[in-house]
């Protein structure tokens, strides 16, 4: 394996998302993916990366969310989409 599989996987068992193990080795995320495609040793690798960073991952995602801390969206706006109020009327 080369040097930037390995930071790769490292970052993905830290609980990074594709994009940021990615960009810690100077690649794309495409290239990742298109790595695992071509190669099922690193196919697999990368599964069990992202297995053991799933809720370091799931977490740091959580704290990204734009409703945390906020009650979620009620009612419907025109189209039915969700009206997003924060408590303005």
């Amino acid at each position: 394996m080369d040097w930037r599989h390995r930071v790769i996987l490292a970052k993905l068992a830290e609980g990074c998302t594709y994009a940021e193990a990615a960009g810690a080795a100077d690649v794309s995320r495409i290239t990742v993916w298109n790595w695992s495609q071509a190669s099922p040793d690193f196919r697999e690798a990368v599964a069990g990366a992202r297995e053991t960073g799933k809720q370091e991952r799931d977490y740091r995602l959580w704290l990204r969310h734009p409703f945390r801390g906020l009650r979620p969206p009620k009612g419907k706006g025109n189209g039915k989409k969700p009206r997003f109020t924060y408590g303005r009327r």
